[in-house]
């Protein structure tokens, strides 16, 4: 995936300049001066263990355009401004003690900024020496532009955060995190390594990462969520939502529409859903508020607790028990089927509700079933095991519902408002549980960069000093040889 991104960086900028969309590579800055563009390069200081060089770049502007950055490399910070112009401050930082190579580092950075029809191309290239490597160079974009503006970032390393925005958004980075606030319009990001959080979503949303967890606000519109390895977790979506990963939990508070939630090792929570529900996991509970369509979730091995299905059911475990209250009327309900290999099955239905009923345990030793319907049962607990099954049509009968269960019992219930609200205050509480372990992660999560940034600075630092203590010990050898000649 990080080959594709980059291609895809790559073939960006190259119809960028066939487009006239960024200025051509030419080291003079008039032509930008003629385009109401002002880009001014800082003079070279020392902060400590690095060189810095700061470059400044103003565009006028109105609210509703574009944005367009493409960068060699850097991270990028977006942050809301004035309505007349976007600045920007680009920080180029090269840890070295030889004055002569941090001026050519930041030489070969070249920042630069066009305006076009009310629009805004912002480029940072890297022309990388032939015989030295750019491990030494960091660079840091902190853009301003109107709260109403449309963005469009890349980069090929580093990460990207926007904070309010009222336009569309798309962040691509070869890698690093991405983040957002809330923003109203479109938003499409990709990383190819690095997490992705989200605020609020005014329309909707599609996010992909390679690698590391995606967390959304509620979002007002369809929502596409991948990853290939990482917890995924969604507010409320006005919408359709399909999340998939590899290995996490997906943690769905609801939906409008259909959902598809699907993960290689992990357990689901869906909240209340208007659609249809289809939920797959290789390893780990499913749980489900709530459904007005057909609801297909099968686990490789948990449990499976659904509760408020107006539709049809079809769900599966290897391993674990089920727990299923059904709401459905009689328009809505169809044939439906709850089967596990091990573990118990409990099932709450409408007193009134007409429908057939086919239970069965495969090996009946030791368990039984229970209902409070009538129930003709065939079988017993006489040794060998023999199978117990169970047969009746509730309320005249009707659509089929089966259940069964290779070794455990099958327990059918009245629908009891009281032990439904019980299970609903379970989920609440669960939920709200959720939501404040969540905001001690985003704060862990804040403080760990906040460490991760000053550790890294330390260690350039670190290693430059390391660089002067080999330089000055080579210098020492060097004389003494001389003095010995």
């Amino acid at each position: 995936m990080w080959n594709v991104i980059r291609a895809r960086l790559f073939l960006g900028a190259v119809m960028a300049l066939g487009l006239g969309l960024v200025p051509s590579l030419a080291p003079s800055l008039s032509g930008l001066a003629a385009q109401e563009a002002t880009v001014q390069s800082g003079e070279l200081r020392r902060e400590g263990r690095a060189w810095v060089q700061e470059v400044r770049c103003a565009v006028p502007t109105r609210p509703g355009g574009t944005l367009r950055l493409n960068a060699s490399f850097g991270s990028v910070r977006v942050t809301p401004g004035t309505d007349r112009e976007i600045t920007c401050r680009v920080l180029k930082r090269v840890y070295t003690s030889d004055e002569a190579v941090a001026r050519e580092y930041l030489r070969r950075y070249v920042v630069r900024a066009r305006r076009l029809n009310g629009d805004v191309a912002l480029v940072g290239e890297f022309d990388r020496p032939s015989r030295r490597r750019r491990g030494n160079l960091s660079v840091e974009f902190q853009i301003a532009v109107p709260l109403r503006y449309n963005l469009q970032l890349e980069t090929s390393g580093g990460s990207i955060a926007v904070q309010t925005l009222q336009g569309r958004l798309k962040a691509v980075t070869a890698g690093g995190s991405i983040s957002t606030g809330d923003i109203d319009g479109v938003v499409t990001v990709e990383t190819a390594g690095g997490s992705i959080t989200l605020g609020n979503i005014g329309n909707r949303v599609r996010a992909r990462t390679a690698g590391g967890s995606i967390r959304v606000g509620d979002v007002k519109g369809d929502a596409t969520l991948e990853t290939s390895g990482g917890v995924i977790v969604v507010g409320l979506v006005e919408g359709s939502l399909h999340a998939e990963t590899a290995g996490g939990d997906v943690i769905l508070r609801g939906a409008t529409g259909p959902v598809t939630a699907r993960t290689a090792g992990g357990k689901i929570l869906i909240g209340r859903s208007g659609g249809s529900i289809n939920a797959q996991t290789a390893g780990g509970s499913i749980h489900l508020r709530g459904a007005r369509g057909k609801v297909v979730v099968e686990t490789a091995g948990g449990s499976i607790d659904l509760f408020e299905v107006q539709g049809a059911i079809r769900a599966a475990t290897s391993a674990g028990h089920i727990l299923a209250a059904l709401a459905a009327s009689q328009k809505v309900f169809v044939a439906s089927q709850l089967e596990t290999s091990m573990g118990d099955i409990q099932v709450y239905l409408p007193a009134n509700l007409a429908l057939t009923i086919e239970a069965v345990v495969d090996k009946a030793f030791g368990y039984k079933i229970v209902s409070d319907f009538p129930l003709q049962i065939e079988g017993g607990q006489a040794r060998p095991v023999r199978r117990l099954s169970g047969w009746g049509a509730l309320n005249g009968g009707g659509e089929v519902l089966r259940i069964r269960t290779v070794a455990g019992n099958i327990i059918i219930r009245k629908l009891d408002p009281k032990v439904l609200e019980k299970y609903k205050q379970r989920y609440e509480i669960y939920w709200q549980r959720l939501l404040e372990k969540e905001e001690r992660r985003r704060e862990r999560e804040q403080q760990r960069l906040e460490r991760k940034r000053e550790l890294k600075k330390r260690r350039l630092e670190l290693q430059e000093r390391r660089n002067e203590l080999r330089e000055q010990q080579r210098e020492q050898r060097d004389e003494q040889r001389r003095q010995l000649d």
